[in-house]
Parts: structure tokens; sequence; C-alpha cells
């Protein structure tokens, strides 16, 4: 196998040299011994070697074809003999190989000392100085040739060599030439040529190949892992052909071990690996040999082996071939290749898990096979199809490419449409190995519950909790399927979430599918027309264990047979739902009431049967005034009735309800009671929110020990909580009810609320005080009082709080002072204070030490912010908009990394801004006149953890032309390289202010909104970080509310002639909506951008860039005044009757640019200080200067 895969490598390199050694020597010295064996040696290792086979040397001067043959090579052997300089083309052969190297500054020169001493060679004594001395005489008239000739030997000779007379026999010494070459040549491989037209490699491979630890001395596994058709055997052979060129004596690749071991049996394969790693055929007549054998694995003590073993399935395969493998001679490696996780466990913790394709690597691959280059000749929205249905899997990539190859549009259309329906048989064999080689019918029944029921919103604990009812080991299975690469274990802020991949999900329901062609004989039930047949026609069986579906899918009404569960007597998991995410919206349900288009209608209601088997029963929008009668739920673990029209659950008596934990009826309007839940003494969680016609809360509920959540908002009727014990103190969630009677100033909170209470929401309510009583509440992390319309005044023990974190008390209409804080609080990190009449903050706000986030906006009273707050030291955003009054900011605190002070109309100037600002939006302060001083920090002192760039002075027209053209410029400049610095995304970066001028750092600038740019080579390389654009633009119109103004940029990158590469379209959104004057507008595109967009840097040759910009009207959505705004922008209408472009520039950035702005901010800050000195506390400004623009001119072909 090793000789047979290092063939395979040397034939399918095709690299610029054509020899991987080339051999000079002295014919009649070495050409029928040394030189003859050498060459046979390498030849036997697939080495490609030249060796001159002319008999008799020809005229003074080495051929064409020879001087063509050097060039051509890797690594020169020089065998320096004892009439090697007698020659005098062996000589001229010298002097070429060392001007080849010198030359290209490549290549390997090996000196060979062949029965000469290295000394005689270097001051050519003996026999080279008798032969020097005929050579002077031969060629008196040319002395500068002999001069070069001597030069050439000297510098050969020092050069580190092998002498033959340390090597006996001289077996030994062709041994250790070979090797030395086999070593030297990976070097000269590029990783193109080992990765040929494979995609998206390369850091995996490196990945791969640190884990193997080549350098130690020990003897281990590593394991390479994922789900199938990933690249995981590929991967392995590229290591393997990159590894076994010159690391390793002994190698050998398995293919397949799954099948082979299956199909041969373990004997077999064990032949074959001990054959091929001793290169030894005579094994392969043995009986039984194993690894572990004396007389083999003695042998192997001395040969440091490569292995691979391609797609183990099981532990007993891998035990079977490498059986005491840590016996193996030092530095052996072992490369396994699975789709099943325990298989590594047992043997190692070193493995690789094989990720996905990410979009441009996807895009790049699909297009190599179906279109055989980048350049698409089907719409781009079709090829975006099918990758997303691929979604990363290098093997359905692939097969799709390679199908959908020279296709028409009408048969790519025709494709995809069947493959939503029934996928491609090819990849679905592969995924299914993964299901097959589950050995347990529990775990193929969990994997189908989760690949039919279970979307990506259910975390891990919620599945497992919902289906350990019907299955005590589940939490095993999930494991099994994790290992097996089935399912991933994915972190989330909410959990951990089960994901699988959309081809592995569709392998599943391919799997129940075609367990009959009748729905309502298959186990599992998701789509919506299968559903609605089976409900409709009430033709389901005792075969149906779940149904999941989705309303919002369906394309019509359905009435639902009154028997429609009553031969479903295994029904396990019962999903009627609106929505996919459990937790959306909160309004979104009761919102579907009039939104969803079609609906199911039980017209003669339902017979009292559902299955006592039932675990999980959800229906969104029931439509029934209870339950069936009768029903049994036992094994309930969770009942979801949102949104529905439920009275009362069930009109009889107590429900044994043992294993329910979970019960959700919100926005059951017409629900005015609930039944006795004593006996589900397991229920963690109840959400009555927005039931509105209910009650009272029966005194059972004091009983549920084991309760953490408790949710009564929006009950609007229920005034009384006092059935609920005392005791309930475990709560971690509780909301509560707008008309609890809160204001009485007399009552205790601890005799109102659980001391141990986590988060207190009193949103909306009657409450008119906070009482000094609420420091008793020590376990409290967030109190909300926001709209509280009669609540008056806080107490100073509020700061007694030990735990709280968030403090929100926005739209208090009556809240007049904010609290003096009379100690440090340790642990608030958020205050809201919106809408409120508050007239000013104490000083002792300093006192809130760890506070981070500090919002103010639309506070009109407020003209004053305190001079502590720069004692702040943690504080790092400020939201100040909309104070009508606010006059000045004191001094701020260094941490701000964003502030906000939009439509503060009365501001005239703001104090020094920290270095750390990278968020400023100033839109409409129209009295502001002037920053001081904003200092940029270098580039290279950056850390990637700062939040996006946006700066906005939109409509501040009365700022000085300092302020403008040199501190808001400058700034400009230096938030786009931090964005383009660490990849941020385009999305994230605003960048406007009042003026007319582009800054010079954009060197190509046009009067209009076109330009082409003519490339020069190269001009992609690894500096590149991506483009950026400046343009100024005049808004002469007001525009209405929901429409907002932003710049399109459509950039083309071709070829010549005139082939289209790369099509990107970009949006800058522009900040403000009134008429107003010119304004500087800045953004930028990184290069990840770019390639997601289908442009391959390292492969094509961009010639040409085009880029056209035009203005563009999008609608945004109504947000509250502290989140950014969000747009749609799937639809844009023209926007030219608003404004104009005047002036358009366009800056390539690379990486020297940082490294020249650094050097420009030193320089710049320097003459700061020292004005400062000279003219006590002047501040001067400074220009960019014209050196530290970018040093490689584009030429700019034509401005349009």
């Amino acid at each position: 196998m090793a000789s047979s895969s290092s063939s395979s490598l040397s034939s399918a390199i095709s690299i610029q040299e054509k020899y991987d050694v080339f051999l000079s020597f002295r014919g009649e010295d070495t050409r029928n011994q040394f030189a003859s064996y050498l060459y046979a040696a390498l030849s036997a290792k697939h080495i490609s070697t030249f060796m001159d086979d002319h008999q008799l040397e020809r005229g003074d001067q080495i051929s064409p074809t020879l001087r063509k043959a050097i060039h051509e090579s890797k690594i020169w052997v020089i065998i320096f003999s004892e009439n090697f300089a007698s020659s005098t083309w062996c000589l001229d052969e010298l002097a070429e190989i060392l001007e080849c190297k010198k030359r290209n500054e490549q290549g390997t020169v090996m000196p060979i000392f062949y029965g000469i001493d290295p000394s005689a060679v270097r001051k050519q004594e003996g026999s080279y100085g008798v032969a020097f001395q005929e050579l002077e005489k031969r060629f008196e008239d040319r002395m500068e040739k002999v001069k070069l000739w001597r030069a050439a030997l000297t510098e050969a000779s020092n050069l580190c060599g092998l002498d033959s007379k340390d090597f006996r026999p001289e077996c030994k010494l062709v041994q250790r030439i070979v090797e030395d070459v086999l070593l030297k040549l990976p070097k000269y491989i590029s990783n193109e040529h080992f990765y040929g037209h494979l995609i998206g490699i390369g850091k995996k491979v490196e990945e791969i190949e640190l884990s193997l630890s080549i350098g130690s001395t020990d003897v281990h596994i590593v394991g390479i892992w994922g789900m199938g058709g990933i690249g995981k055997t590929t991967l392995a052979s590229v290591v393997y052909q990159r590894l076994s060129y010159s690391q390793f004596k002994g190698c050998c690749f398995i293919w397949n071990v799954r099948e082979e071991y299956a199909r041969h049996g373990a004997n077999h394969l064990r032949k074959k690996l001990l054959s091929e790693l001793l290169n030894d055929e005579a094994i392969l007549k043995m009986d039984s040999p194993f690894v572990a054998s004396p007389c083999i694995l003695d042998r192997l003590r001395h040969t440091k082996v490569l292995i691979v073993l391609d797609d183990v399935d099981s532990s007993n395969q891998l035990e079977a071939l490498v059986e005491g493998y840590y016996r193996l001679a030092p530095g052996s490696r072992i490369i396994v290749t699975t789709r099943n996780m325990q298989v590594l466990k047992k043997v190692t913790d070193r493995f690789y898990k094989v990720e996905l394709l990410n979009h441009a690597e996807s895009l790049e691959l699909f297009r190599l096979h179906a279109f055989g280059k980048n350049s698409p000749v089907i719409d781009d929205e079709m090829v975006l199809e099918v990758t997303r249905y691929a979604n990363g899997n290098p093997l359905a990539l692939k097969v799709l490419g390679s199908f959908l190859h020279s296709k028409s549009k009408e048969e790519w259309k025709i494709a995809l449409n069947k493959l939503k329906i029934i996928p491609n048989r090819e990849i679905q064999d592969v995924l299914k190995i993964s299901y097959e080689g589950l050995d347990d019918k529990e775990i193929q029944s969990i994997f189908l519950d989760i690949a039919c029921l279970f979307d990506q919103s259910f975390t891990r604990d919620h599945v497992e909790s919902i289906l350990k009812a019907s299955d005590p080991f589940v939490k095993i299975a999930i494991s099994v399927l994790i290992d097996r690469s089935l399912i991933e274990n994915r972190v989330s802020p909410i959990g951990n979430k089960l994901w699988m991949h959309d081809l592995i999900r569709q392998m599943g329901r391919t799997i129940v599918c075609d367990e009959h062609k009748e729905p309502g004989n298959r186990s599992r039930l998701w789509d919506p027309k299968d559903i609605c047949h089976v409900l409709e026609r009430d033709t389901g069986t005792a075969m149906v264990e779940g149904i999941s579906l989705n309303m919002c899918r369906m394309n019509r009404d359905v009435k639902v047979h009154r028997a429609a569960f009553s031969m479903m007597y295994n029904l396990r998991i019962f999903k009627i739902f609106v929505c996919h995410n459990m937790n959306e919206n909160k309004w979104y349900i009761c919102d579907c009431k009039d939104k969803n288009k079609f609906k199911l209608y039980l017209p003669q209601g339902l017979d009292s049967y559902l299955s006592d088997k039932l675990n999980y029963f959800q229906w969104d929008l029931y439509p029934l005034r209870s339950l069936p009668s009768h029903v049994s739920l036992e094994n309930l673990v969770e009942l979801i009735l949102r949104g529905s029209r439920l009275q009362r659950l069930w009109n009889h008596g107590v429900q044994s309800l043992l294993v329910l934990r979970k019960i959700d009826l919100s926005y059951s309007k017409m629900l005015n009671e609930i039944p006795d839940m004593s006996l589900a003494p397991n229920l963690e969680s109840i959400n009555f929110e927005g039931c509105t016609s209910l009650v009272k809360v029966l005194s059972s509920v004091e009983n549920l020990h084991r309760l953490t959540y408790l949710n009564l908002n929006s009950c609007s009727k229920l005034r009384d909580l006092k059935e609920i014990s005392r005791n309930t103190w475990y709560w971690d969630i509780v909301n509560f009810i707008n008309n609890l009677p809160l204001y009485s100033s007399q009552a205790h909170i601890y005799q109102t609320f659980p001391v141990n209470l986590t988060d207190l929401h009193l949103d909306w309510t009657a409450i008119e005080e906070v009482p000094p009583s609420i420091w008793h509440l020590s376990s409290l992390v967030r109190l909300d009082l926001n709209y509280c319309s009669g609540l008056e005044s806080i107490s100073t023990s509020i700061c007694k709080l030990i735990s709280l974190e968030s403090l929100r008390l926005c739209g208090c209409v009556k809240l007049f002072k904010f609290p003096e804080i009379l100690e440090p609080m340790e642990h608030l990190t958020y205050l809201e204070l919106g809408h409120s009449p508050i007239q000013e903050l104490p000083e002792s706000i300093k006192n809130l030490v760890s506070l981070r986030r500090l919002c103010i906006f639309s506070c009109k009273n407020i003209e004053f912010l305190p001079t502590s707050l720069c004692n702040l030291r943690k504080l790092e955003h400020i939201n100040i908009q909309r104070c009508s009054n606010l006059k000045k900011l004191p001094p701020l605190p260094n941490a701000s990394l964003s502030l906000l002070l939009d439509h503060n109309e009365r501001l005239k100037s703001l104090p020094e801004l920290p270095s750390s600002c990278f968020c400023l939006s100033a839109i409409c302060c129209t009295s502001l006149e002037t920053i001081p001083n904003w200092k940029a920090p270098l580039l290279h002192h950056l850390s990637s953890n700062h939040i996006r760039g946006q700066i906005n002075f939109y409509g501040c027209e009365k700022l000085d032309q300092n302020t403008r053209n040199i501190i808001l410029a400058g700034r400009g400049i230096f938030q786009i390289l931090s964005g383009l610095k660490f990849g941020r995304m385009c999305d994230d970066f605003e960048f406007c202010y009042p003026g007319d001028e582009i800054p010079k750092w954009f060197s190509y600038q046009s009067g209009s909104t076109s330009m082409n740019i003519r490339l020069p080579p190269y001009w992609n390389n690894d500096n590149f970080l991506g483009l950026a654009f400046c343009v100024v633009i005049y808004q002469h119109k007001i525009i209405d509310h929901p429409l907002f103004l932003g710049i399109g940029c459509k950039l083309n990158f071709k070829t010549i002639p005139d082939s289209l590469l790369c099509e990107h379209d970009s949006f800058m959104r522009l900040g403000g909506d009134d008429d107003s004057s010119d304004h500087v507008v800045m953004w930028y595109v990184e290069e990840l951008t770019l390639q997601n967009s289908g442009l391959s840097w390292r492969s094509n040759c961009c010639t040409m860039a085009c880029l056209h910009l035009s203005l563009e009207c999008g609608y945004c959505h109504d947000v509250d005044e502290d989140v950014n705004v969000n747009y749609n922008d799937d639809t844009y209408i023209d926007g030219n009757e608003y404004g104009e472009i005047k002036k358009f520039g366009v800056w390539f950035v690379y990486k020297e640019d940082i490294e020249r702005f650094d050097v420009d901010t030193k320089s710049k800050n320097k003459r700061r200080f020292d004005e400062c000195c000279e003219t006590s506390g002047s501040e001067g400004s400074h220009g960019i200067e014209n050196d530290v623009l970018h040093s490689k001119k584009l030429k700019v072909m034509s401005l349009i």
C-alpha cells in the first residue's frame, strides 16, 4: 500500500519542476556502480530522478537538454569522485547548478564525496590539482572560466555533505542519501499540489498534523470523526500522502475497514496491513499474523510506521488490526477515520472533529463540479438553493454538482423541486450507513423521533425529559447518536441544542416514509399534507407514534374527524403548533389566532379516547372548550395548549399526573379556572400569561414543591394570591399581574414576596413606592418597575440589595428623584431611567461601581449630569438621547465604548472623548459646534472584543471645519482599519458627518456614481483586507417614516475580456431623516464578505473592478428607542428624488495600511504633546499626511 500510494502521489502532483532529483557524476568513475545503485534506490521510492545516460561526453559545453533538466529539478545530488574535475562537462554542470540555486534561492545541493577527501575538492589538491593544471593550460585564454570552476568546487565542498568513508558497506550510503532526499522533498511541494481541487482542506490538514505531534517519540492514535460524506477519508488521504513521503519507513492505508472486515474478515486485513508495513509478501501466506505476535512485533519495533485505518465502525475492528500498537517503534502513528466516537474513546483522547464547509467553500466546491469553473451559468439563486440543501456537506455538493453539470436551467428547476420530495439516493445511501450501524432498535427509534418530530429549537435536556417517560435510557441513547455523528450537541444561550444536519434529517424521514405507502400506517407524521389526510379521513392506526404539524405550512382548512385519534393507541408525541421556537415572542400566539390563514376545525368534537401513552401533548389554538372526557394523562410530561378556546382543562375530578412537569395555557383567554393539581407532585412550570378570564388559582398549587416557574402576567381578573403559601420561596422567575394591590405603604415586601426571589417584574402595576423593606429581598437579581404610573419614590435602602444586577425604571411619570446611593453596589450593571421626569442624578451615583450600561433617554428635565460620572470606571454604554434640555456633559469614563446623544438640541460641545469610544451617535444635535479631542489608539494595541463601530453626526451642521475634516475624517479611517483588522462584518459599521471632502486615503476618486479600476497582478494577496468606500451626499427632501434613505453599491470583479467573476451588492443606510447639507458617508466590505459572494481570491485573476452607486429607499420597522433600528432589505425603491451623490471614493485596504496609520498616529500624538508643552495646553490639529497613503496606486482606467 505504501508503494502504491507513493506512486499515485507522484503521478498526481503536477509541479513546475519536472524532476525531484538531478544526479551529477563522472560517468567513467561511478556510472556502472555507485550512481546506478543510487538511481535504482531513488526510483524504487518513486522519486523522479534525472540521470544522464550518455556514455560519452560531446563538446566542451553541456547540452540544452541537460541544462533544462537542471533547472527543472528540486534537489541536486553531486557525486564528487576521483576524476570529477577532469571533466569540463561535470564542472559546467556544477557551475550551472550553483547558479540556478543562487538565482532561484530554492532547491538543495547535496554533495557526496565518493572515494575523495572533501578537502581535496575544496582546495583542488591531489587528482583535482592535477586536473586543474591541465585545465589552466587548455583554457589559458579563458582563465575566467577556470576561476569559475574553482569557485564552484570550493562553494559546493563547503556545503554539508556525506563522505563515503563514513559508510560501510556502500549500501548504507545509498540508504542515507535516499532518506535525506525524502526528508527534503516535501518542502518543495506546495499545498496546492497536495490539495489539487480539494476545497477548504488546508487548515484542517494542518490541525490534524498538529494533533499527530510528529516530532514526539511516543506512539499514539489520532481519530478523524464526523458525519458521513464530510471528507474524513479525503483528509486522511492527504495527510497520509504528505507524511508517508518522507517521515516513515513503513506505511499502509487500509480503505473502508468496515466493509472489508465484513467481507473478508480480520485475518485478511491483518495480512494486508503487516505485509505492506514490512514490505514482506511472505506474511500473506501466514495463517494468522498478529501485530502483537513476537516475530512480527520484533520487526515492527525497529520500523517507524504510519497506519491509516479508514471507516472503522467498531472497537473490535480496531483491536483486531492494531492490538498492542503502543509497542510499535517510537514515533509511529495511527490515524483512524470513523463516524463512531466510541471507537476512539477506548484508545485515544486525540481526535479531530471534521466541520462542515462554510458558505464560500460550499459555493466554490459546487461550482467546480457543476460548471468546471467558478463562474456560474445558472441563476445564482438556484446555486444558493443547492448549497443550502447540501448545508456544507462535501459529498452532497460534489454529487449534486456532477448531477446538474451540463443541464439546462429548466432541468435544474425540475431537479431541485424533486430533491425536496425524493432525496438523492447516492447521498442517502452513504448517510444511512450510520443509522444501520445502530444495533439497538430503541436507539434507532429515538433517532427517528428527533428527525421527524423535534426541530432545532429543542434543547437536549428538553428532549430527554419528554422521551424519558417512554424510554428511561434515553440519555445514553442520545449520547450514542452524538458519538455516531447523527446529531450534534451545540451550546446556545438557553442550553445545549440538539442539532441535526438537514440531509440526515431527510434520511431519517425517508426511512419512515418507506414503512408504508399509506401515511396512517407509518410510525411518525410531520408532512402537513399527510397529517391532514389522516385526520380528515380517520386513517390513523396503532402504527402512529408521533405527529408534528406546523399549522403555518397548511394550505387549506381541515375538518378533523371526531374519531381521528381513536385507533392511535401508541401515540406518544403530539404537536400541533404555530411557531417553531418555543421561546417566540409572547404575543405571537395571540396574534396567530387572527393571522393564521388556515385552521383545524373539530365540528363534531373529539371522541373521549386519547392514547394513554402520550408523553407530550401540544395543540396551539386548540378549538374545544375542554379536553375529551375520561382522557388519561398519566404518562404526560408536558401539556401545552397556547391560545386555546379552553374554559377548563377537563370536566371531571382530579387527574393523576405523576410525571407532568410543565403546563402552558398562555393566552387562553376564555380559561376561567384551573383544575386541582394536587396529584401533579413533579410539576415545575406553570404559564397562565394572558389568561384574562382566570379568576382563581386553587390552593392546591401551594403544595407543588418543585414549582420553579409561575407566570401570571396579564391575568387581569386575578386579584388574590393569598392562597399561595409563602413557602414557595424557591421560585426563580415570577411575573406578576397588573392589578396586584401593592400600593399600601404599610405592607412589607417580605410579606408579599418570597425572600429568595431572584427576578421581580412589577411593570405596569399600581405600586406607589419602593419601601425600605425592599432590602429583605437579598437574592433579587433583577427588579423591573417600568411604566408604574403611580410610583413616586424609591427608598435609599435599595442600595442594600446586594445581588441586584439590573434596575429598570422606564416610564415612571411621577418619579422626579432618583435615590441617593449610600453605599457601593457591587453587582448592579444596568440602570434604565428613560421617559421619566427625573431632574438630576445624585453625585452618589459614583457608588454604582460595577455599572456598565446607563440609559436615561427622553428625560426632558435633565440639564446636567453629575461630575462623579467619570468615576464609574466600568461604564461602557451611555444612552442620553432626546434629553432636550441637556446642555453639557461631564468628563466621561475612559472605559466608555458607546455614547448615544441623538436629538439633544441644546448640547453645544462634547468633553474629550475616550480613545476607546467606538460607537458615538449624535444625530441632529443641531447646536453642537466642536469636539475638543478624540485620540485614536494604536491599532496594534487593540483587541477584537470592541463593540461595533458606528459614528454618526448627521445633521450636526454647526460643527467647525477642524472637527469635520481633521478629527472626524481621521476617526473614520481609524474605524475602518480597526473593523477590517479583526474581520468585523460590515453590517456593524456606520460613519457619517457633515462635510464635502473625501479623505485622501481614498486614492481613487470620482465626481460621478461609477468607477472602473484596472487591477494589477496579485492585488488580492494575503495582505488584502477589504474595500472601503466614501461618498459625499446631499439629501434635499425630507423622507417620511417608515421609509429610510441609503446608498446601494454594486461591485463587479471581472477579467478581460469582460467575463464576470464575482458580483457583490452592499447597502449603507443613512442615519438621518431630515433634509440637510452635504454629508460624508463611509463604509467598507471585508474580504470574507467578498469571498462569500463567490470570488475565489487565489484561483481567479481579476483584472477589473467596476463600481456603481445609487440612492435607494427601504422600509424600517418600529422599534424601541434604545435598540438599533432593523429594516427589511428584501425590497428597495429608487431614492434619487430625495438626494444626490456628489463625490465617490474607493480605497483598497491592506495590512500595511494599519502599520502606516499607527506610524502617523504616533507622530501626531507626539506633536500634540510638544505643542501642549509649548503653548500651555493649546490643542493643535493636523491632517492625514500624503506619505501615509497606500503605496501601490491602482491605475484608474476610466471614470464614468
